[in-house]
């Protein structure tokens, strides 16, 4: 017999240019929630962030993906980007195959690759170079930060999409110790990534720590990690006018924060871990969850649907986000 969860309250507010629909918990009285699965894409790919800890709550998500993918099988998502933690407690090899890989072997066998970034967890054994090497956490030749493409050539001369996957843990680590080399050398990578934001129609950022985070006050800390500063400081100037997505994990629900100078936030770290704190009343807020969940996202040349799906398959939350592109007068794809 199934035990009875605890659905916590999600709070949609609508924001421009953000389409959303009612969660779960505020729908009609006996409706159920479930999400699309015909959309029209160019290019799918599934999302999780702290996932890793080898609990009921784990599996109970994965389930929902293996079951998203059965449907669309004839469609699938292309990869799966992680965003950290994905072996707790201290990213130990010894758990690769239970907390990971056993867990999304239907996915990976299928041919669905993960895309995977490191959280502050993951590189507590030997600085996540076990991670980096095990193949099928999928960092690109083995390395913390990397680059790839995805989806088809446009008919204005653009690609699809580019995905960027940073170490947050390495950035804010070098932001607060001072060390002015190692910062300087992050910076120069990504601004020359940056210089190629303009060949592609999407360009998407992914890593542990997010940008913005709003959580409650506790008694004495904050009830989670909240905004970091350090990334505000030194990193947002960096990806502002070039990137359309930034995804992150590290607290454990779900989030999705109003623009901020023109980039949508989305916080996805509750596949396998959650923690209370989570604020739904803030005004940069657009809707906020307590639920284990994963994210499906369905992207075209014009705008990008996405899906919080929860451990029951049903939908907690969704929207969609037009491209920084569509409107700028460019020849447009078919």
């Amino acid at each position: 017999m199934k035990l009875q969860r605890r659905t916590f309250l999600k709070l949609p507010l609508l924001a421009a240019g953000t389409s959303a629909v009612l969660s779960k918990g505020l729908a009609a009285a006996g409706e159920q929630l479930k999400p699309k699965t015909d959309l029209p894409a160019l290019l799918r790919f599934g999302v999780i962030g702290d996932s890793g800890s080898g609990r009921p709550a784990q599996l109970r998500v994965a389930e929902q993906m293996k079951s998203l993918h059965r449907v669309r099988q004839n469609d699938p998502w292309r990869f799966v980007l992680t965003m950290g933690d994905n072996v707790y407690e201290n990213g130990e090899s010894k758990y690769f195959e239970s907390k990971f890989v056993d867990v999304y072997r239907e996915l990976l066998d299928a041919g669905v690759p993960f895309r995977s970034t490191l959280g502050n967890h993951d590189i507590r054994h030997k600085d996540g170079k076990e991670q980096l090497q095990e193949e099928a956490f999928g960092y690109i030749g083995g390395q913390d930060e990397y680059e790839f493409s995805a989806g088809p050539d446009l008919r204005d001369g653009t690609h699809l999409a580019r995905f960027i996957c940073l170490n947050s843990t390495r950035w804010v680590e070098a932001i607060e110790k001072r060390e002015q080399k190692a910062v300087a050398g992050l910076l120069d990578r990504l601004r020359e990534r940056m210089a190629d934001s303009d060949r592609y129609r999407w360009n998407i950022i992914y890593f542990h720590h997010p940008i913005y985070s709003f959580v409650k006050e506790g008694f004495i800390l904050p009830r989670g990690h909240g905004s970091n500063p350090h990334l505000q400081r030194v990193l947002e100037p960096e990806i502002v006018d070039h990137v359309d997505l930034v995804l992150s994990g590290h607290e454990h629900f779900y989030q999705k924060i109003r623009p901020e100078k023109g980039v949508h936030h989305l916080i996805s770290g509750a596949a396998g871990k959650r923690r209370k704190g989570v604020r739904t009343d803030h005004p940069n807020v657009e809707s906020a969850s307590l639920d284990y969940h994963f994210m499906d996202l369905s992207l075209t040349a014009e705008s990008l649907h996405f899906q919080a799906i929860d451990d029951d398959g049903l939908l907690i939350h969704s929207g969609d986000i037009p491209s920084r592109r569509a409107g700028t007068g460019q020849k447009r794809a078919a």
